[in-house]
């Protein structure tokens, strides 16, 4: 196995990301009758802020395909976390969270700001904050 500090900088974030999805869906099942897997959490966070996307805008945001996009809006709509509804046409399905959808948007909100804490009083804030500055700038992608 490689140790971490045999990785380059892409495998680091990699690594470090796939931890912290792990840990926060652990914690999130931990303290929840609903599950929600690291997937869905990354569709509810496109839906969540006010925005009603069609299902063909959201697969392109999240850059999965129509049809695992609509399969996960499924699986989230039985869990009574989201909504489709038509606006315009009976073509262009929107999804928006339900009640309870906004109820465990804003509890993982606050597992996430838990985390976080808890590096930061691990790695030091000053760090934290450097770390969250440089992968806020822009890096010529």
């Amino acid at each position: 196995m490689i140790k971490v500090e045999q990785l380059d900088l892409f495998d680091l974030i990699s690594e470090r990301h796939n931890k912290v999805r792990r840990l926060l869906e652990e914690k999130w099942n931990e303290s929840s009758d609903i599950t929600i897997s690291n997937s869905e959490w990354f569709i509810l966070a496109k839906i969540s802020g006010g925005t009603h996307p069609t299902i063909a805008s959201l697969a392109k945001e999240v850059q999965i395909s129509r049809q695992a996009t609509h399969k996960f809006i499924k699986k989230l709509e039985t869990k009574g976390i989201v909504e489709m509804f038509y606006k315009h046409n009976n073509r262009d399905k929107f999804i928006q969270l339900t009640e309870l959808g906004e109820m465990c948007v804003n509890k993982y909100l606050l597992l996430k700001k838990e985390v976080e804490e808890g590096i930061s009083e691990r790695v030091g804030k000053e760090q934290l904050t450097q770390l969250k500055n440089l992968l806020k700038s822009d890096w010529g992608l």
